[in-house]
């Protein structure tokens, strides 16, 4: 028997379930103070690849500060909201830190920093030079809201992200850890195709609900899927490009700070994504933005970009 695919299937496998491939050579590791900022755009953000900066955010005061206890002391009253429950975040914090793999705490998640008490955000500035240029953060930028997203993630061990995905609008993301450790799975765009992405606006997301444990009946190309896997521990920032799927899953009590950017790498990307939403809401601005945008992409990527 075969499926629509053309991949042969055995019917008698009805529980076949695989994990993907790990690609041979894994990702770098490169500590920031050798790299430096030219030989970074030239080897990893220009040419989208994936890396993990060492000492990037060793300037951070929230680099040893930022611990579940330093939360819960600090901040236990602040309300927070975790798939659709509200917390107090002390005794969320306390329910991280009994969490196992075999009962997961609650993950916060996408946490915006600028709406908790102003001194987080001087903790974590400035972000790392590995995150610019940034177009998102210029004056120029056609938005009313802000496009960059300062965000905190805290979990605890056997929690994970919902979905595997790519950033929407194919905005880069960079994750800078603080405390605890997490296990990413990261794909390239050239896995797509294996990746069953959802149609429409969700096209970023895919379809698989475990990714861990495929159903191959259900995804039969899966099993051509070939990813990369690695843990990210305190200190580190990882880079992920703008259209590479990823996901984690957390290895002991966790607190995570990501940014979205764009720059010339990605440009034209975000800006097919994001002219659509400005004709949504106005006819006459999306016949401006795409020229618009055109003229600001070429002046930024002449002029630094931040």
């Amino acid at each position: 028997m075969t499926t629509s695919t053309g991949i042969p299937q055995n019917p008698a496998s009805s529980a076949a379930t695989a994990k993907p491939i790990d690609r041979a050579g894994g990702i770098d590791r490169r500590r920031w103070s050798s790299l430096g900022r030219r030989a970074y755009a030239r080897e990893y953000l220009d040419p989208l690849k994936p890396v993990i900066v060492l000492g990037a955010i060793d300037h951070w005061p929230a680099l040893g500060k930022w611990t579940p206890a330093f939360f819960r002391e600090r901040y236990g009253s602040l309300e927070v909201t975790v798939d659709g429950k509200a917390w107090k975040l002390g005794p969320l914090i306390d329910r991280i830190l009994a969490s196992t793999p075999e009962n997961p705490a609650p993950y916060l998640r996408n946490q915006l920093i600028a709406s908790w008490p102003g001194e987080l955000s001087s903790d974590i500035s400035p972000m790392p030079e590995c995150t610019r240029p940034n177009y998102l953060e210029s004056r120029l930028f056609p938005s009313r809201e802000p496009l960059t997203y300062v965000e905190a993630y805290i979990g605890g061990a056997g929690a994970a992200f919902p979905c595997l995905h790519y950033d929407n609008l194919h905005t880069h993301a960079f994750l800078m850890q603080l405390y605890g450790a997490k296990e990413y799975l990261v794909f390239p765009p050239d896995q797509s195709r294996f990746l069953y992405p959802l149609a429409g606006i969700e096209a970023n997301k895919s379809a698989i609900p475990d990714i861990e444990n495929v159903d191959l009946n259900r995804f039969p190309l899966f099993a051509r899927a070939e990813g990369v896997r690695f843990e990210l521990h305190p200190g580190e920032t990882l880079f992920v490009p703008a259209s590479w799927w990823h996901t984690a899953r957390i290895l002991s009590a966790s607190i995570t700070v990501s940014i979205n950017g764009v720059n010339a790498a990605n440009f034209s990307e975000f800006r097919r994504d994001f002219c659509p939403i400005v004709a949504r809401r106005s006819g006459l601005k999306a016949a401006l933005i795409a020229p618009y945008l055109s003229v600001l992409g070429v002046f930024l990527s002449c002029f630094g970009g931040d």
